[in-house]
């Protein structure tokens, strides 16, 4: 059974609150596997009995026969992900629309993926940390480099070595005080989780941002801020939405961040242009 094919097919036909439980689970197969009926309703803002009416008119299962079957699509809806978005290249003049669409899908799960109050204890966490570690590699070492300019821009102490080795060296020197931000999209990076369970032997606290609670990074973490995305092969032919994903959840802690570290927005204006004034090469 092609479980993604089959939901396209009856797509149109099913009520507003169904469509909700289907788009889920189209961009977020992996997630479903993990997750409970009355867990993926909530996720999906409907009922249990409109996730079981789904499955039962998609697939003619129960939800948890559904869950066996979809553990054994998920190679095939891999395949047909990485195709589908090859086939955007088709046409360049409608390729920007549909690149901007996934985007917004991918913004919009996150927020529907996580608690208001997670991202406000985070803030405050790094709000007070001594340091904020960084550990990351490969695509999620750019949103590592993307956060901590971020926080060095508000005053805050941040350290972030591109290099997987140095960062176990690093997380040997983490303390109580500090904080430690792990990225990986896995959850599964070896150098990421060495790091952490270093930094967790020193008792710092441990930020996750993972595709998914019950990844090892995610069970090894304090607070985890999940970053659900179809892109479910780790050896995905690019990080695309994902990394969207992640970079989302960036900004939306460096805005919290921001608003309250920052007491004056005028002086802090003037102290950026101070700076880049003196940054400029005399004529």
């Amino acid at each position: 059974m092609d479980m993604i094919c089959t939901i396209r097919s009856i797509y149109d036909k099913l009520p507003a609150s169904e469509k909700k439980v289907a788009d889920f689970v189209m961009k977020n197969p992996k997630q479903v596997l993990t997750l409970n009926i009355f867990e993926l309703a909530k996720l999906c803002n409907v009922s249990a009995p409109s996730v079981s009416r789904f499955v039962r008119k998609a697939f003619g299962l129960t939800f948890q026969e559904t869950k066996v079957e979809l553990a054994k699509n998920l190679s095939k809806i891999e395949k047909n992900n990485i195709t589908e978005l090859l086939s955007w290249a088709d046409d360049l003049n409608d390729m920007p629309s549909k690149i901007i669409n996934e985007i917004s899908l991918t913004c919009n799960d996150v927020i529907a993926a996580n608690k208001v109050s997670t991202f406000k204890d985070v803030i405050n966490l790094i709000k007070n940390a001594g340091t904020v570690y960084f550990f990351a590699v490969g695509s999620s070492a750019l949103v590592a480099m993307d956060f901590q300019d971020k926080l060095l821009k508000i005053g805050i102490k941040s350290v972030f070595i591109n290099d997987g080795n140095l960062n176990i060296l690093n997380s040997n020197i983490c303390t109580s005080k500090d904080v430690a931000i792990a990225i990986s999209f896995s959850g599964r990076t070896k150098e990421v989780n060495i790091a952490v369970r270093n930094a967790k032997e020193n008792n710092t606290p441990i930020v996750a941002i993972t595709q998914e609670k019950e990844t090892s990074l995610g069970k090894l973490a304090d607070y985890v801020l999940v970053t659900p995305s179809y892109e479910i092969n780790e050896n995905r032919i690019g990080a695309i939405f994902s990394r969207y994903g992640q970079l989302f959840v960036v900004d939306y802690l460096y805005m919290g961040l921001t608003k309250q570290v920052i007491k004056s927005t005028g002086q802090f204006s003037d102290d950026y242009h101070k700076f880049f004034e003196m940054l400029k090469e005399n004529k």
